[in-house]
């Protein structure tokens, strides 16, 4: 009896993970910090063998936390008993902590024969990575103010028409808006009329990130770098809302391909969540150098574009290259993170420097030109002037 026991339990033990699945099912998949994401664990038994008990861990990675009873240090943990051909789900939390690429680790099952003489276990397959953008700052608190107003500028080309200027009247063509009728020409002509816009131009603005000029290689939430990943999703949210078309290259390695951000300016409603989606996976490892990066990426920008430049050092090949990008038609203005730096820039750059405070508020100095410079006034610190 004993032997057939034995041998009933290890045979029952071996089955037992056989046609069992497991997925963790979230409402969302992206957050903010401080977002709660809600979701659910649901386990399957396929197939005729009842499991008289299972477990199943999910491990969670920094960055992301437990809500709820069944959270536990970073993990979620379940038990239950279930029937042949079974399914059961437990309700979860997540709380998104800070930005980040967050690679879910394998969730981990375990069960066995009814008595606990065998145990087995498994790793099931990871779900998809969750994102966690950087976190949106107001404009207004840290000081820097609304720089690219969209179609403010006549084209010759009537690509982009501004439906706040109406040059004329022409006949309806299928396809056009019914929001562009003119319905009293439509009354005195007896036809349908529509309004002929006069075109505006839209603004190209291409933010770069120069990684490797802040201390590299630190996961510190409350790093400056962590600070201008936060400065450059809110001004790409701004320049987007603005109608503006932005694009974000940044010289540090993406978490899931270890290759330089490089997202070139471009419109439409999913362009800015492709900005938020880049910055969340960028890490503070440098891919090289930044000079050498801008002066590759320039090649691929639009005449015209406007480069917003995120650092907190100063490279000292940068104020040439500066030079020549002003002296090509692009418009610059340089934003300086932090405090101490005093690299002379040439005069005709707009720079504002923000220097972070206790809570991680930002201020700035008071405008100015050439707000970086080295010395003197208000420039000289964030809180100078004040």
């Amino acid at each position: 009896p004993m032997l057939a026991a034995a041998l009933f339990s290890r045979g029952w033990s071996r089955l037992s993970l056989t046609g069992v699945r497991a997925r963790l099912l979230l409402s969302e998949w992206r957050g903010f910090p401080g977002d709660r994401i809600q979701g659910r664990l649901r386990l399957v038994n396929r197939k005729p063998l009842p499991l008289p008990w299972i477990e199943l861990d999910q491990v969670l990675p920094e960055g992301l936390l437990p809500s709820g009873e069944a959270g536990v240090k970073g993990t979620f943990r379940f038990a239950a008993s279930m029937r042949w051909y079974q399914a059961v789900q437990w309700r979860i939390g997540l709380v998104c902590v800070r930005r980040g690429y967050y690679r879910l680790p394998p969730m981990s099952v375990t069960s066995g024969d009814p008595f606990g003489f065998y145990t087995r276990s498994a790793v099931l397959p990871p779900e998809a990575p969750v994102l966690v953008y950087p976190k949106l700052i107001p404009l207004g608190r840290i000081g820097i103010p609304s720089f690219f107003p969209a179609g403010d500028e006549r084209s010759e080309s009537r690509l982009f028409p501004d439906p706040t200027r109406t040059v004329g009247v022409r006949d309806y063509r299928p396809g056009d808006s019914l929001r562009a009728i003119h319905w009293k020409a439509s009354a005195r002509q007896r036809r349908l009329q529509v309004k002929v816009f006069e075109a505006a131009t839209t603004r190209r603005i291409a933010l770069f990130v120069a990684a490797e000029t802040f201390n590299g290689g630190t996961a510190d939430p409350d790093s400056d770098f962590e600070f201008a990943l936060s400065v450059a999703a809110s001004l790409a949210h701004n320049v987007a809302d603005q109608g503006a078309s932005v694009g974000l290259y940044a010289n540090a390695r993406l978490a899931d391909t270890g290759q330089p951000a490089s997202l070139p300016p471009g419109g439409g409603r999913q362009h800015p969540a492709a900005v938020l989606e880049l910055l969340a996976k960028v890490t503070a490892v440098p891919s090289g150098p930044f000079v050498p990066f801008l002066k590759g990426e320039r090649r691929g920008l639009g005449a015209g574009t406007t480069l917003l430049i995120i650092l907190s050092r100063v490279p000292p090949d940068l104020p040439p290259v500066l030079a020549d990008l002003k002296r090509a038609g692009h418009p610059l203005v340089l934003i300086r993170i932090g405090e101490g730096d005093a690299t002379p820039l040439p005069p005709e750059i707009p720079c504002h420097r923000i220097g972070r405070a206790e809570g991680r508020k930002a201020e700035k100095e008071a405008e100015r030109p050439n707000g970086c410079g080295p010395s003197g006034g208000p420039s000289a610190d964030a809180g100078g002037g004040r």
